[in-house]
Formats: C-alpha cells, sequence, structure tokens
C-alpha cells in the first residue's frame, strides 16, 4: 500500500504538474561568419576548426527534434548585426546569412546597426528574403512615425498552447553610427517607451510570456555595469535613451526573457536582474557560439519556473567541430556559396615580420592604416577612429581574407582641407573627457591627460614641423568620420569645395600600401604619446 502511494504522489507531482520546457537557442553579432574558420584565440600556432553555422545547425537540428516528440517548444532567436563583416556576408549583401537563417529555421531576430551598412535598400530586400520577421519597436518612418513597414515591432506567437510575445529593440546610436543616406526617412526612437509600449501591447493581445531581441548591449563587465546601474537608480536618474541591455530590463518591466547584442562580450551564464526578475542572455560575435538554454513553464501558472543550461557553469557552445559535428547539407551548401563569392580571397599579398595589433591609442596596426591613407591619398596628415579597425594580424603572410577582417565596412577615403587650429580642435575633442584619441598618420601628437578638456595636446607635429595653427593642411579620414560621426561634428562645417572625396577605398589602400613595402616590418614610432 505505501509504494502504491508513493507511486501515486509521483504521479500526482511531475504528471499532472504540466510543466512544458522552451528549447532556447539565441544568437548575437554574427557579422557573417557562418563558415569554417580557424580559432587562432584558442591556439595560434595550431588553430582547432570551428564550424560555425553548420555546427550550430547540427546542434539545433537535434534539439528541435526533441521538442517536437516531446510536445514542448523550440525557439531560436538573432539580436542583430546578421551580416556585414566576412566576404561571404558582405559580397552577397547578406543574402548567403539570410538563407542559412531560413534553413535553419530562426523564429525572429532584432535590426541591428550594422544591418544598414550597405543601405536601406540592402536592408529592405533582406527582410523580404528572410522567412521570419525582423524586429524592432522603436524604428519607425521620420515622416509618419509609423513603424517602419518592412519590419514587425512585435509579434505572438502561440506554441503548445503557450502565447508568447517577441519584441525587438535597436540601438538608438544607429543615427550616431550610420552614413546619412543608408538610414534616410528612418528614425531610431528611445529606447524604454518604446520597449514599454511594445510590452503593453503584448500584454494586451494576452501574452503569456514576453521575450525582448535587443541590440543592445549588457555591460562589458557585469559586476561594473549593475553597479552603475545602482548609483544611477539611488540618485533618481530616469533614463529614457541610449540604454544598454541592463538598463532595458530595470527600467521595463515585463519583460521575462532579454537577449543582449552589440558589443561581442558573451555571458556565461545569465544575468537576472533582481527587481524585475528579467533573465538576460548574451553571446559572443562573429558565429563562434551557439547560446542555449532549456526553460521550465509552469503551464498552469503561465510563468518561468527556473531554467538549466546544457553545462554546469556556461550556456554558451563554443562550436569546434571535433565535438559539434557540422550538418553535411549545410556546410556544403556555405561552402558552394564561398567558393561563388571569395575566389582569390586566400591569395598572399604581402608578410609582416611583426604582429600587427590594435590599441586605443599608438599601435601597428593604426599606423599601418594611417600611413596607407597618406600614401594612397598624397594627404599631410590622417587619422581614424579605433572602432573601425576590427581585427589583429599575426606574423607571417598576409591575405585578401585578413584584410576583411581588419577593415570589414567598406569605407572609402575623404582628404579634407582645413587649418592647423580646426586640426587640433578635433584631435583636442577626442581627447575630451578621458577619451583615447584617435589613431594618427603623417605627424606626432603629445598631451596630458591631467589637462583640462581643450589644452591636453603640449606638442603637434606634422611632417616633423610644429603645426601651424594658420596653414591649410590636407587631411585624410573615412567617409564615415567625414560625415561628422564619432563625435566630430565639426566637420560639417567644411565647405564642399575643401573636399576631396578620393574614391579611393581604403581596404584597397592599405591592401596596395602592403604589397608596395612588405615585407612589413611596423613598429610603434613614437607618434602618440601620452605623458
Amino acid at each position: 500500500m505505501k509504494k502504491l502511494l508513493f507511486l501515486l504522489f509521483i504521479l500526482i507531482s511531475t504528471g499532472f504538474a504540466q510543466t512544458k520546457k522552451i528549447y532556447l537557442f539565441y544568437t548575437n553579432d554574427v557579422h557573417g561568419g557562418i563558415a569554417e574558420v580557424e580559432a587562432t584565440f584558442l591556439n595560434p600556432n595550431f588553430p582547432p576548426i570551428l564550424g560555425g553555422g553548420a555546427s550550430a545547425a547540427g546542434i539545433i537540428s537535434e534539439y528541435r527534434k526533441i521538442a517536437e516528440e516531446n510536445g514542448d517548444i523550440f525557439l531560436l532567436f538573432d539580436s542583430g548585426d546578421i551580416f556585414q563583416g566576412t566576404p561571404l556576408g558582405t559580397k552577397t549583401e547578406g543574402k548567403a546569412v539570410i538563407e542559412y537563417m531560413n534553413q535553419v529555421g530562426y523564429t525572429a531576430a532584432a535590426a541591428g546597426n550594422h544591418d544598414f551598412d550597405l543601405g536601406k535598400e540592402a536592408f529592405i530586400n533582406l527582410t523580404k528574403e528572410a522567412n521570419f520577421p525582423i524586429l524592432a519597436a522603436n524604428l519607425v518612418n521620420k515622416e509618419t512615425g509609423d513603424p517602419f513597414e518592412y519590419i514587425k515591432p512585435y509579434i505572438l506567437i502561440e506554441k503548445e498552447g503557450l502565447k508568447i510575445g517577441i519584441f525587438g529593440i535597436s540601438t538608438e546610436a544607429t543615427e550616431n553610427m550610420s552614413f546619412a543616406d543608408h538610414i534616410k526617412g528612418l528614425d531610431f526612437t528611445s529606447e524604454k517607451p518604446a520597449a514599454q509600449k511594445a510590452v503593453a501591447k503584448l500584454k494586451e493581445m494576452g501574452a503569456d510570456i514576453i521575450i525582448g531581441l535587443s541590440h543592445l548591449g549588457l555591460p562589458y563587465n557585469m559586476e561594473e555595469g549593475y553597479e552603475k546601474l545602482q548609483e544611477a537608480v539611488a540618485q533618481g536618474e530616469k533614463k529614457e535613451s541610449y540604454l544598454n541591455a541592463m538598463e532595458l530590463a530595470r527600467y521595463v518591466s515585463g519583460i521575462d526573457i532579454l537577449f543582449g547584442g552589440h558589443i561581442h562580450k558573451g555571458y556565461n551564464e545569465p544575468w537576472v536582474d533582481p527587481v524585475n526578475h528579467t533573465i538576460c542572455f548574451q553571446n559572443y560575435g562573429n558565429g563562434g557560439n551557439l547560446g542555449m538554454a532549456i526553460m521550465e513553464v509552469d503551464m498552469e501558472t503561465k510563468t518561468i519556473a527556473g531554467y538549466e543550461l546544457p553545462t554546469r557553469n556556461s550556456g554558451l557552445l563554443l562550436l569546434t567541430q571535433d565535438e559539434y559535428w557540422p550538418d553535411p547539407e549545410i556546410r556544403d551548401s556555405i561552402k558552394a556559396e564561398q567558393a561563388r563569392v571569395e575566389k582569390g580571397f586566400d591569395e598572399v599579398i604581402g608578410i609582416t615580420e611583426f604582429a600587427l595589433t590594435r590599441a586605443a591609442g599608438e599601435s601597428p596596426m593604426n599606423n599601418l592604416i594611417c600611413d596607407a591613407m597618406i600614401s594612397e591619398s598624397g594627404a599631410d596628415f590622417s587619422f581614424t577612429n579605433f572602432g573601425g579597425i576590427r581585427s589583429d594580424l599575426q606574423i607571417g603572410p598576409i591575405t585578401p581574407r585578413d584584410m576583411f577582417k581588419v577593415l570589414p565596412f567598406g569605407n572609402a577615403i575623404v582628404v579634407m582641407r582645413m587649418s592647423g587650429k580646426m586640426l587640433k580642435g578635433l584631435i583636442e575633442s577626442k581627447l575630451e573627457r578621458s577619451r583615447p584619441g584617435l589613431a594618427i598618420g603623417g605627424g606626432k601628437v603629445v598631451y596630458e591627460k591631467a589637462r583640462e578638456d581643450g589644452h591636453k595636446i603640449t606638442e603637434f607635429l606634422v611632417k616633423g614641423e610644429p603645426l601651424d595653427p594658420d596653414k591649410m593642411y590636407r587631411v585624410a579620414m573615412t567617409d564615415y568620420l567625414a560625415e561628422g560621426n564619432s563625435g566630430l561634428s565639426m566637420l560639417e562645417d567644411i565647405e564642399e569645395e575643401n573636399i576631396d572625396r578620393t574614391g579611393i577605398m581604403l581596404r584597397e589602400a592599405v591592401t596596395q600600401y602592403i604589397q608596395k613595402n612588405a615585407p612589413l616590418k611596423i613598429k610603434n614610432d613614437g607618434r602618440w604619446v601620452k605623458n
């Protein structure tokens, strides 16, 4: 009798508990990284192979089947910046990546700022190609204020008796990071009110669980980010705009699960807001990982009862081929498209005898790029922003594929005529509030961090001579900076007659410089000095 009662208790506590699992998979900032690559960050001499989209497809297929067999729910999301960054992604204008996402069956994706890098029309084409909705509740038509017609602010889906509301949010800073022509007619509104409106609307539609796909980053350092959030809350700050994902989770109640992106920093374990209890996930970028969590849902209350991760300490699966064997059909499809668009991308264009690394200051890679700008444009001085330089190069051969990793954005060189006074003012503006400055070529800048803003520079040379405030200089930069982006709004005042839009692509300029000067022996030469 005791045994029968025990079995009855087990049946009541499990069979009648009415719990259901959601198999949750997520990516962000893939940047076209769906092909297999060498994981040099793990071992530069004998790098293991990451299987990329094909390895992810194998995992996705396996767990989708498990969910279907058990009557559970399967969801697959991306938080934006889908294609820009690899030859395969950029040269197909994102089509190759969207085709892959269609093949593996994404549920929805958010719109990222780099998804507009090839212009609004290219983005519209992606929305038409996608078999899944691209979401952004704060992306509206500037003239009408209505949602941009090619995306959706939110969707409601019903699976296995559960109504799931999903909304997207893009970073409001897209307007400061994109060419004006690329987002003409679009308005990226403040994140908080747009998210609040989306959550309220989804609740009104009967959503049991609400999921946010945000192209906003969880802070690079979780502890520091949370400390800043607590300080802001303690001071009564009511932030509406330019939020990160942690702030969105705190300032907007009603979000059960939130996905971040934009900064390429993975969280092995989710961060849970202690006030609103929003569970926040974020993956690394460039397609090397697949995020996974299994959510437990109490179907009686239609609430999340808990979650488990695929490994004891992490929800991020590093897609090494020896552990996650690629799906052969997906792999063949990706390789075929690569062969079509990447012909010649592995030919050697030169050799470097020293590692070409990046830094927020002077570095060999920064020096190479700025010197190439001067060499190919004939300018007196050059500068570029650190954020546009996306990869380092190790000692050895350099290929066009390497150059695409370093300079993925397709910027052109613009030369502007400006006075020495204006040039110094530009550099001073990038040193304000302890900012790190710019990568430079053709001169030398010495500055003291402790001096007041606007007066930090103590020495400024151009071509070995002291900067003359009254002299006109030809200054090379990217077309992105020439439009006044990255805080250089004073460039908008330069008259067209003093602007030479060279048409020289920065990536091609650096490639030609390498070909002319290889083998490269570039080191720091003291052109950027902080006293």
